[in-house]
């Protein structure tokens, strides 16, 4: 039976393995994004403190409240996400951010500077989270990782690229030019998802093989796919016999922040998300220190400022993409040892499966690297030690915070499976606010403690961080299925609720006589000359 089950069941995704890949490149693009509005942002600050007469804190302040609403937004917009469908979603957040940045580019005033800059968090904010959600549609377990790295190297080639570009555009064409390119990308990349993009969410198009019932839901292509292929004739079926099966769309509906904080609620995920902002934190606060520190002890100008970020995001990208490759390898290997199936065309049920030990195994070694260049890095700058060392040591920084992060942020979407955005946006909530806070006390820290007691410090902070994941990798699987009992009965007990709401109202007698019936007819259902097994009974 299960053979014949496996054999019969659907594939996990219908999309080719071409459209998965153009899939995972629109993300990867949207994902850009939002990191590219933070950085880009740098080298345009000392003019707006001169244009509006302003204190360097009060744009600072313009820092602080973009990531406050970078953490914040994506409760809102992941949870729309999972329960409206992607497509809604991006077209909406890419909307408003396009919106901000042409309002960005006219405005005059430090209060509309603000409010868009606000704005322009809000819009972006939440790809990231929509990303992991998307990938979460189209891969199955044992292929995940491959699709996240890519993802994740779009996510951290925008803070080595943004100061660069921020810096040529304000010099050459004026601050305004800055606002006006992300205009320009944003609304090419808005028209091209429009266009193109198919819907993937599950609720929505279950396995993708068909389209979305409601026109609005298709991309331009699939639209015009779908008029061609409509019936010439009223006796000729208006869709395929199989597309009856698809889901039913779910309503959109305003979306529910509390649901993106009830993911925190859990152990297993609260343990992931807090290292996940405590690597932001310590990410963050590298970054933010590194043009002070540069220009003071090395003396180098803006746009030889913006090139010290190289390492770092070319370090983050190949960590990005190896790690895709060996969180697959993990998998694998993982399988292999506890004689587990993989089914990459159908998926692999987690249920069982210690999905945190294939996911964790790699994780380890990895966050060593970065705590061993990490910890030293402070002690080169104190000691005034060649441009080159620190910079050596940005780059395994980068390589190996980046592939732990998307260790932790691909077994976070495989412990929430029903709701991968809604759990990436908590995760990006805290990551967020954590390093809004990295940037805000990490000019202090540097003053009263010096570069090398600083990073020393939280270096140790991160170890610390790492014997706590040590429980999710002994205690994780304990604690999923505790979850997964406890959300079993739930929906039992929904069902039932719903079942008692439904059927009318019978007198005593009747439910005694209906229930003698049932009785009787047990008894004859579990005769051997039946000549049923109990899988068909119960079919």
């Amino acid at each position: 039976m299960d053979v014949e089950a496996s054999q019969s069941a659907p594939a996990y995704s219908a999309f080719s393995q071409n459209a998965k890949h153009f899939i995972v490149f629109m993300v990867t693009m949207a994902s850009f994004f939002s990191p590219l509005s933070g950085q880009i942002y740098y080298p345009v600050m000392p003019t707006l403190v001169h244009n509006y007469h302003l204190t360097t804190g009060l744009i600072n302040l313009t820092i602080t409240t973009y990531m406050i609403l970078q953490g914040l937004a994506p409760s809102f917009m992941g949870t729309f996400a999972d329960s409206g469908g992607r497509r809604p979603a991006y077209i909406l957040a890419f909307t408003i951010y396009t919106a901000a940045n042409i309002g960005l580019a006219l405005q005059n005033s430090y209060a509309a500077l603000m409010v868009l800059r606000c704005v322009q968090s809000a819009g972006s904010s939440g790809t990231i989270a929509f990303g992991y959600g998307v990938v979460a549609d189209i891969a199955t377990p044992a292929e995940r990782g491959s699709y996240v790295g890519p993802m994740a190297a779009g996510v951290m080639v925008a803070p080595a690229l943004g100061p660069i570009i921020g810096g040529l555009l304000a010099e050459f064409l004026g601050w305004r030019s800055v606002f006006w390119f992300l205009t320009i990308i944003s609304g090419g990349y808005l028209a091209l998802y429009t266009l193109t993009m198919p819907e993937t969410a599950r609720a929505v198009v279950g396995d993708g093989q068909f389209p979305p019932k409601d026109w609005w839901r298709m991309s331009v292509v699939q639209y015009v796919q779908h008029r061609a292929n409509r019936p010439l004739s009223a006796d000729e079926p208006s869709s395929p016999p199989n597309e009856a099966a698809s889901p039913r769309p779910p309503r959109l509906a305003f979306p529910n922040p509390l649901k993106a904080f009830s993911v925190l609620l859990e152990p297993d995920a609260f343990i992931i998300i807090a290292f996940v902002g405590l690597i932001m934190f310590g990410n963050i606060a590298l970054m933010t220190s590194t043009p002070n520190l540069f220009t003071r002890l090395y003396g180098l100008n803006t746009l030889q400022i913006g090139l010290c970020f190289l390492p770092l995001g070319v370090g983050a990208c190949i960590g990005a993409g190896l790690n895709g490759k060996l969180l697959d390898w993990s998998y694998r290997r993982a399988a292999r040892a506890h004689g587990f199936p993989i089914d990459r065309k159908k998926g692999d049920d987690l249920r069982r499966f210690p999905i945190e030990h294939a996911r964790l195994q790699s994780f380890f070694p990895i966050i060593a690297v970065g705590l061993a260049a990490f910890l030293p890095y402070g002690w080169t700058l104190h000691q005034r030690t060649h441009l080159a060392v620190p910079l050596v040591l940005q780059f395994f920084i980068g390589l190996s915070f980046i592939a732990a992060n998307n260790s932790l942020s691909t077994l976070l979407v495989d412990l929430f499976p029903d709701r991968p955005a809604t759990a990436s946006a908590a995760s990006n909530l805290v990551r967020c606010w954590l390093g809004a806070v990295g940037a805000a006390v990490i000019d202090y820290m540097l003053n009263a403690m010096g570069a090398g007691w600083c990073f020393t410090f939280w270096g140790l902070v991160l170890c610390l961080g790492v014997g706590v994941v040590v429980l999710e990798y002994r205690y994780g699987l304990r604690w999923r299925e505790r979850r997964f009992l406890r959300l079993e009965e739930k929906r039992r007990k929904k069902q039932s609720h719903q079942l008692q709401e439904v059927q009318p109202q019978r007198s005593p007698s009747q439910r005694g006589q209906e229930d003698v019936e049932m009785s009787g007819a047990n008894r004859r259902d579990d005769k051997p000359e039946s000549g049923f097994s109990g899988d068909e009974r119960k079919a």
